[in-house]
């Protein structure tokens, strides 16, 4: 039952405080809110300015011709960046002398060098006169970033006052969903400056930035971006309101020491039978006690509501402790289950070794360390006829139970496409068709694919955005093979699939692996990386497969220490015999 007659709050609004506090908050608030909404509003006036006017690339400079440029840029970086050879159109009047010389179409007609030449001349113009408008303003960075999909954030221009800007040619981790402005007006095809707040983007630090896209026959190519440092914006605000909140708070401590003074007959008593009847509830976890004790409180002010609450939390306790006795089993329930779904899981891989053992032309071995219960790696290999092997190693996005049913349907389809007789790449174009389909939760998969011809040794291949394959010859050491990577499985329809092709002679070892390996980290956040994978399988190059692996596990383990594994670790050697 509710006390009525709560007289400590009456008492209490005949103070100041809480009049007090709400006019520090409100005060605050509309300072604070006020300066901000002035200084971005300031801030985004004077950047549009910057980049419509004072910068203007897209006034200046025709956007065909900024076109003509990126692409030589996207073409040969290291080249455009080297001062152009000012002798180059004196040794060739022929391509310089033309009325229409320096329009987009005389750029088009030119061979490659002139273009070049062209290009590079075009690129140094306009890094200069960017380099000018910096040194004169105030901005922090000011950078042009290439928008083709293809090479998405590479920088084509990118100053800073700090010296940490980026060459031509170097990337930027351009995550767009981080951008939202920023890609709805690339989607909109418009040249609209938009704004956005960032906290990791160009660098480490806060900044504010202002974009505007370069638009070349209705398709964005390029965007030019202007920085400022947040930190004057804190700067500005931080003076006024710490001393208003000092201010503040001096008014407040005295508050509180009136309203100490005023209520420390009114508290004390029935504060310290209840702290004596919640000490021996810990100790006894008797609730009938705390119970009786609590009805014999009769202020009828928060500590008559406060010895109400404590009766009901103590009943309260009570149906907890039931209910976490009951989630106890359930957790064990569930802990069984995902156990039974991590033994699923490896039945649903080759386990059994020797896994062939009426053949003696090869020594196959296999291994999979999920990161949780269940994984999203896994490997495959079976015969698709007497004179064809098929091998499957493959990493699904995700970890847990999801990327496991993910990793079984991609399991089950590349099987199902192979023993069709059909090539590698043909293999993982249609496995990547039935993976888009339904796909709503933007899985996807890993995957290199390859098939042995056993009687000769070649193997062909397709590799869609795994890690590098690592072989060892006959009397040589193991080499990472930097095999081209195509698109992922499963993140976009109708991908196209390039096929390779090497061969394994007799006495051979093929190596594949999962991500997990060369991204293990230790402690310090540091890297098992590709070169320390190849150097421990060249410790014992002509090993069996399986003592490579185990070689390799036990690296790992002793480089990444105590720190916890975030990622499988998923392994697979075949040698020819």
């Amino acid at each position: 039952m509710k006390k009525k007659n709560r007289k400590l709050i009456v008492q209490v609004s005949l103070l100041i405080l809480p009049v007090f506090i709400l006019m520090i908050v409100a005060v605050s608030l509309a300072m604070y809110n006020s300066t901000l909404d002035s200084f971005i509003e300031a801030k985004q006036t004077h950047m549009e300015y910057l980049l419509k006017t004072d910068l203007g690339l897209t006034s200046i400079f025709d956007r065909e011709e900024l076109k003509f440029m990126i692409e030589w840029c996207e073409k040969e970086p290291e080249k455009m960046r080297q001062e152009p050879d000012i002798e180059f159109e004196n040794d060739h009047p022929e391509y310089f002398n033309e009325e229409d010389s320096w329009t987009i179409d005389w750029f088009r007609r030119l061979p490659d060098e002139a273009q070049l030449y062209s290009a590079s001349t075009r690129y140094h113009n306009i890094s200069a006169y960017v380099s000018h408008i910096l040194e004169v303003n105030t901005y922090e960075r000011l950078f042009i970033l290439d928008m083709d999909e293809k090479y998405r954030g590479m920088v084509i221009y990118d100053c800073s006052h700090n010296g940490s800007a980026k060459n031509l040619g170097e990337y930027y981790e351009l995550d767009m969903n981080d951008h939202p402005e920023l890609s709805e007006a690339l989607e909109s095809g418009t040249e609209k400056v938009v704004f956005e707040s960032d906290d990791d983007f160009p660098e480490d630090g806060r900044f504010y930035i202002a974009y505007e896209p370069v638009v070349a026959d209705g398709e964005p190519v390029a965007v030019i971006a202007i920085v400022y440092d947040w930190n004057e914006l804190r700067e500005a605000m931080m003076g006024p309101l710490t001393k208003t909140i000092s201010i503040s708070v001096c008014g407040m401590l005295l508050a509180l020491v009136l309203l100490q003074v005023f209520l420390f007959r009114k508290t004390m008593a029935p504060l310290a039978r209840i702290q004596r009847s919640v000490r021996d509830y810990i100790e006894t976890k008797d609730s009938s006690t705390v119970i009786s004790r609590m009805k014999e409180i009769k202020e009828r002010n928060e500590f008559g509501l406060l010895s109400d609450n404590i009766t009901e939390l103590a009943e309260e306790i009570d149906r907890f402790t039931q209910e976490n006795i009951r989630l106890a089993g359930e957790r064990e329930r569930v802990e069984a289950e995902l156990d039974m779904a991590r033994s699923i899981q490896a039945s649903q891989l080759p386990g059994k070794f020797p896994a062939f053992p009426e053949r003696d032309e090869f020594d196959i071995f296999a291994s999979m360390t999920p990161a949780k219960e269940v994984g999203g790696d896994f490997y495959d290999f079976f015969l698709i006829d007497d004179d064809h092997l098929a091998l499957t190693i493959a990493d699904v996005s995700g970890k847990g139970v999801p990327a496991a049913l993910f990793m079984m349907m991609s399991k089950m389809l590349i099987n199902n496409y192979a023993v069709m007789g059909i090539s590698p790449n043909e293999v993982l174009e249609h496995t990547n068709n039935a993976l888009c389909k339904n796909n709503e939760q933007g899985m996807f998969v890993t995957v290199w694919f390859g098939i042995l011809e056993i009687s000769t040794g070649k193997v062909t291949a397709a590799n869609a955005g795994h890690e590098y394959p690592v072989i060892r010859q006959p009397g040589g050491k193991f080499e990472a093979l930097k095999d081209k990577h195509d698109f992922v499985l499963g993140g976009k329809p109708g991908k196209k699939y390039r096929e390779y092709g090497f061969t394994l002679e007799k006495g051979s070892t093929l190596f594949l692996y999962t991500d997990g390996v060369p991204e293990a980290t230790d402690a310090e956040e540091k890297m098992f990386g590709l070169d320390r994978l190849v150097e421990s399988l060249n410790r014992d190059p002509d090993a069996s497969p399986s003592r490579l692996i185990e070689q390799v596990h036990r690296d790992v383990n002793s480089f990444v220490g105590d720190a916890p594994q975030f990622d499988d670790l998923t392994m697979m050697a075949i040698k020819l015999r």
